[in-house]
């Protein structure tokens, strides 16, 4: 098992220094950084706890940024978090201030947990999950589109944010959409596994799914390098996003001949990153460690 220090600080200053390269593109990785350290504890919890903290946090976490916003709308950190980063305002950022909240993106982290503790080998589990999941996207897409109708231009500023569903707005319509429409997808692509699971396209998905981690530092690499200041314009971004997916595809399947894990993903399995106490000692060392110690 990966040890938590090193499963929440490569990320964490891994991501840092992708953000070096540009501030046009924001890093998510120190969040995940925090959250692979939460991990642990969070699935120790009993079901209905677990659903409870996801349920909490999705009504309270939006509510306290949008009362940070509106008591301190001047004191907010704006840069992302870089190596250079006061671990003060590094923490502020990451829990509130930030592209990627803890405050919110927990909530779609918990929700995963509990999606994982349910028997997906079940047809009928995945076909609840991709129509209950569909479901609960379009209605909170619907409550959403409804109160920019009936509030109008100060929908977007104050409490009155709270019924709001802009994409990461970090507000719990928005959270509701995108935890929703994402439960619908794994679970609709589980279920076309399993009546093509010998389709030669859905074997490209897996091998992506194998480097998603080395996929994502590759893509921003390249948007950190071609990304102007000013940003794409629509058919500027659709003609680039389309040669970022076959170009990662076509790495995806020529890497997966190899049979070793990505690039990025292999080095976090490295024994030499993992501090001295943590790492496997094989039969042989414990044996002859015993040994030294019996003759001592």
């Amino acid at each position: 098992m990966v040890d938590g220090h090193l499963a929440c600080g490569a990320p964490l200053r891994g991501g840092a220094a992708l953000q070096e390269l540009t501030d046009q593109v924001n890093v998510i990785l120190p969040t995940y950084a925090v959250l692979f350290l939460l991990a642990p504890l969070l699935w120790r919890l009993p079901d209905r706890a677990l659903l409870g903290v996801g349920v909490v946090l999705a009504l309270a976490g939006p509510a306290v940024i949008v009362a940070h916003e509106t008591i301190w709308p001047s004191s907010q950190p704006v840069d992302p978090v870089t190596l250079g980063t006061p671990p003060w305002e590094a923490v502020y950022s990451l829990l509130l201030t930030g592209r990627y909240p803890l405050l919110s993106w927990t909530v779609p982290f918990v929700a995963g947990l509990c999606v994982a503790r349910l028997d997906l080998t079940d047809t009928a589990v995945l076909r609840r999950l991709a129509a209950g999941g569909a479901a609960v996207a379009a209605v909170a897409v619907a409550i959403a589109q409804l109160a920019y109708l009936l509030i109008g231009p100060d929908a977007d500023r104050g409490p009155w944010r709270l019924l709001t569903g802009a994409a990461h707005g970090q507000m719990p319509l928005w959270l509701a959409s995108s935890i929703g429409g994402a439960v619908a997808v794994v679970a609709a692509c589980s279920l076309v596994l399993r009546r093509f699971e010998r389709s030669q396209v859905l074997g490209w998905l897996v091998a992506c799914g194998r480097l998603s981690l080395t996929l994502y530092v590759l893509h921003f690499v390249v948007l950190a390098v071609i990304k102007p200041a000013q940003g794409f314009s629509f058919g500027q971004g659709v003609l680039i996003s389309s040669a970022l997916v076959v170009a990662v595809i076509v790495a995806a399947v020529l890497w997966a001949r190899t049979g070793r894990p990505g690039p990025i993903e292999q080095l976090l399995r490295r024994s030499w990153l993992l501090p001295p106490t943590t790492r496997v000692r094989t039969p042989t060392q414990t044996h002859r460690t015993e040994e030294r110690a019996t003759q001592q």
